[in-house]
């Protein structure tokens, strides 16, 4: 079986420069997660411990996105790790890389979707008050959170459908937004807290050692700091006087400011109050602030950023899954008919209204599957990213020219990041049996979605033969 070629397909509007680049990357990388799970980054291993997770976890992401930066300049087409995996290892693992990357996406979309509502009935407890149609993994889902997930999901996919420039001229003022009032914060956090809140700076947790813990940070960190990947995605829009160094330069910066928010938020908030208090609460980031200021006013602040971040991240998200479902149209993985693009607006309408509606179905599942779809993103991700460092080593063999962009330091260094992703997915597999009495949800999920793929594989054979 040979590999199927990447079908030209019409042209995508080419409208995004350097600056839309990075807020693509930073604005993907940094979302709402920070709000709801800094508890559990802290409770693996204190402060200390979740501090040297994110430094290092920065480091191996800092030079994935250059490995990425690379592949994309030798491979500049939409599609990102679905499309490396296609050309430089073959159709097969094309097709799992895709089908995996669809299901990590698209659940964090959802994901978005979800935290939105949460975080709208923190702010306006009011809201919460509405009726609760039902009940699953061991959470109320009301109507209201059901609503606004379908609600936002249809309205950003109107919205993308009208153009990329106007989805990233958006995502560069809510991300330059969102930088300034995190500053603030953290700023406030530092003046307002005491060091002593800090003790015990490194702790182990209850099941398991530091070094365990501190694995665990590192592994999940890789999750929180990919998305810089809906900037490869979008190469294709890449506008005329934006050069692959620039791309790079974006993509690796964007991952850099991710580490450094996440470090110094944990450290801003850990200071404000002594941070075994905040292992109970369900917002720990917005509980640490809750008297920094007058009338819990900080706190409110912390949710207003978290709602400004989510939903840069959200559009962001979006945008990238649907480049990623016409890239897998155009190899004959998806049907056909989602390969269109539209010759007004230069965007795949009908790749984004499906994003939209697998969205609007993953919000039915509520916040119950929150933690299963970090870890299972998590288990995703970091197998993705070893596929693709494959790739890339292939991808150099046979190319051999020199690209706009080239990662330093040779295939030793290539070798050293794929070590470190795979210690990654390592600990990120095994992670979800330390708390879990039978098997993760995480895993049926992923079990479900694989028995999907071989149906859907085998179903369209003729495509690829």
């Amino acid at each position: 079986m040979q590999a199927p070629s990447v079908k030209s397909g019409p042209s995508l509007a080419r409208a995004i420069g350097g600056a839309g680049f990075f807020t693509l990357a930073f604005g993907s990388i940094v979302g709402s997660g920070w709000v709801v799970v800094l508890g559990e980054w802290i409770a693996a291993a204190g402060p200390g411990g979740a501090l040297i997770g994110f430094l290092a976890g920065g480091v191996l992401m800092a030079m994935v996105a250059a490995a990425y930066a690379e592949l994309v300049a030798r491979l500049p087409r939409a599609g990102c790790e679905c499309t490396f995996a296609l050309e430089g290892i073959g159709p097969r693992c094309g097709f799992i890389t895709g089908w995996f990357l669809c299901l990590y996406i698209v659940s964090f979309t959802a994901f978005e979707a979800i935290a939105l509502s949460w975080f709208l009935e923190m702010l306006f407890p009011a809201l919460a008050q509405g009726p609760v149609p039902y009940r699953l993994l061991g959470h109320d889902v009301s109507l209201f959170a059901l609503l606004l997930g379908v609600c936002g999901a249809v309205l950003l996919g109107i919205f993308n459908s009208l153009g990329a420039h106007l989805a990233v001229g958006l995502q560069r003022l809510i991300t330059f937004a969102f930088i300034g009032l995190s500053l603030l914060l953290i700023l406030l956090g530092f003046w307002k807290g005491d060091p002593q809140n800090w003790h015990p700076f490194f702790l182990a947790p209850e099941k398991g050692s530091l070094g365990t813990g501190i694995f665990w940070v590192f592994a999940t960190s890789t999750l929180f700091l990919s998305g810089f990947q809906s900037a490869a995605n979008a190469i294709e829009e890449r506008s005329v006087g934006t050069s692959f160094r620039t791309v790079a330069r974006a993509m690796i910066g964007g991952v850099a400011g991710a580490a450094a928010f996440y470090c110094l938020i944990i450290l801003a908030s850990t200071a404000l109050v002594p941070w075994r208090d905040l292992l109970s609460q369900s917002l720990p980031v917005a509980a640490a602030f809750q008297k920094a200021l007058p009338n819990g006013l900080a706190s409110k602040i912390i949710l207003i950023a978290a709602i400004i971040s989510l939903a840069k991240t959200w559009s962001a998200l979006h945008l990238s899954a649907s480049r990623l479902v016409l890239a897998q149209a155009r190899a004959g993985f998806l049907p056909a008919a989602l390969a269109k693009v539209d010759p007004v607006h230069g965007v795949p309408r009908r790749a984004i209204l499906f994003v939209a509606a697998c969205t609007c179905l993953g919000v039915c599942l509520g916040r119950g599957a929150i933690l299963p779809i970090i870890n299972m993103s998590t288990i995703c991700v970091t197998l993705i990213v070893v596929l693709s460092l494959i790739a890339l080593l292939r991808v150099r063999r046979r190319q051999g020219a020199r690209p706009g962009f080239v990662l330093a330091g040779g295939t030793p260094l290539v070798l050293v990041i794929m070590l470190g992703a795979a210690v990654a997915a390592v600990v990120a597999v095994v992670s979800p049996f330390q708390a879990a009495t039978g098997v993760p949800l995480e895993f049926l999920m992923m079990g479900g979605w694989t028995i999907l793929g071989i149906l859907f594989w085998f179903g369209t054979t003729r495509r690829h033969a």
